[in-house]
């Protein structure tokens, strides 16, 4: 049996990103010092954008050809992602894919992105909400930056329970999709009407990249940022990625090691 395992993330232009990779690289390779650990985008539009700068990297498909060429025999792709959304699904269709013997695998799986069902979205909040020690949760409003999914009915179903969940626990915890038009003036409203005069915005991403740098918190008059402060309300951005933080790394490491135990069986 020789083992490989295949990180997926959605993949950022902006280098500051690679901090989470970086992050639960480190402690895959820690984790699992015999097994080599690689990682690969499943964003197309950002292999395309990287490919014009001259990044050519590899898609998952050519990461998985490339391991079966060298004579890996068991791989665990672990997702990277928040929901299973459009990225993940296309990911398990690729396994399906090897299933038929069209990739050569003895045996590959896939590990579950964060959320996945109601017990983890409990849990997931719980820890959202206990991250910012500095935040009185009282006085200070939270922003959950989510991607959101245009795709997937089952993906923002997620997101949506998530919210409900979210918001339910903390009256000044909002969540906000990026791909939802008009959702972050909503919620500036609904902290102004409030009274709430300082606000927190946080990524519920992997990675901080270009959606978290100009899209959260650019300092043109469209970013989140500037919307939120628009209303009067004092507005700091948390400019990382989930990933970048060990508690939310160790819940997608738990995913890799219950998929690694699969794949011993």
């Amino acid at each position: 049996m020789k083992k490989a395992i295949l990180f997926a993330a959605h993949g950022s232009k902006n280098r500051a990103a690679s901090s989470a990779m970086g992050n639960i690289l480190k402690m895959a390779k820690e984790a699992h010092p015999d097994i080599p650990v690689f990682s690969a985008f499943t964003s197309g539009h950002v292999l395309k954008k990287l490919r014009e700068q001259g990044q050519k990297l590899p898609t998952v498909k050519q990461n998985l050809e490339n391991l079966s060429a060298e004579g890996f025999t068991h791989v665990v792709v672990q997702s990277l992602h928040v929901i299973p959304g459009t990225e993940f699904t296309n990911i398990s269709r690729l396994l399906d894919r090897i299933e038929k013997g069209e990739i050569k695998f003895e045996k590959a799986l896939l590990g579950e992105p964060l959320l996945t069902n109601d017990q983890e979205i409990d849990e997931i909040s719980d820890i959202i909400l206990d991250l910012l020690e500095e935040r009185n949760p009282q006085k200070e409003a939270l922003i959950l930056v989510a991607h959101g999914s245009k795709y997937s009915d089952s993906g923002n179903s997620l997101y949506d329970k998530f919210k409900e969940v979210l918001e339910a626990k903390d009256k000044n915890a909002y969540l906000g999709k990026l791909n939802s038009e008009g959702g972050i003036e909503k919620i500036s409203d609904r902290i102004k009407d409030s009274g709430v005069k300082k606000a927190y915005l946080l990524p519920l991403l992997f990675g901080a990249g270009n959606h978290v740098k100009k899209d959260m918190a650019g300092e043109h008059k469209d970013s989140w940022m500037n919307i939120v402060a628009s209303r009067g309300i004092e507005t700091i951005p948390v400019a990382k990625g989930i990933g970048e933080f060990d508690v939310f790394a160790q819940r997608w490491m738990d995913k890799l090691e219950k998929a690694i135990r699969q794949l011993e069986e």
